[in-house]
């Protein structure tokens, strides 16, 4: 996916693939991606020749949970689940990302300020 795409003000705050056994050997990628003062969102982008890309507001995440398995633990991966309120899923899951804890803090933080910017509070999204 091509971020440029989004225009020239956007911000990367987070980015990685999908791993295998701790290396980046998937066509499965992941961009947290912030226009200023206008939206925060994380991409999904799935294949090489024909892409899926799907995009997920953060004010709508409502609860984040680590996942990690021995063999996770030991390439120091997880996946993330996003559990979100939306009506096309009910959770989005970053499969297998490097510094899972690292990565589940940037977004919880993201979170929490893109819902304090629009003046959401968790009660207001059920």
């Amino acid at each position: 996916m091509n971020i440029k795409r989004f225009g020239k003000d956007i911000k990367l705050v987070w980015k990685d693939r999908k791993r295998w056994a701790g290396m980046p050997l998937s066509f499965t990628r992941y961009f947290l991606i912030e226009k200023p003062n206008q939206w925060i969102k994380l991409f999904t982008s799935v294949g090489l020749f024909s892409t899926i890309d799907e995009e997920l507001y953060l004010f709508r995440v409502f609860d984040i949970t680590v996942h990690q398995t021995f063999s996770n633990k030991i390439f120091n991966e997880g996946s993330i689940i996003l559990h979100v309120n939306d009506e096309s899923c009910d959770k989005v899951v970053l499969k297998r990302v490097l510094n899972p804890f690292k990565v589940k803090a940037i977004i919880a933080d993201q979170v929490e300020l893109e819902r304090r910017r629009r003046g959401f509070k968790l009660a207001e999204l059920k």
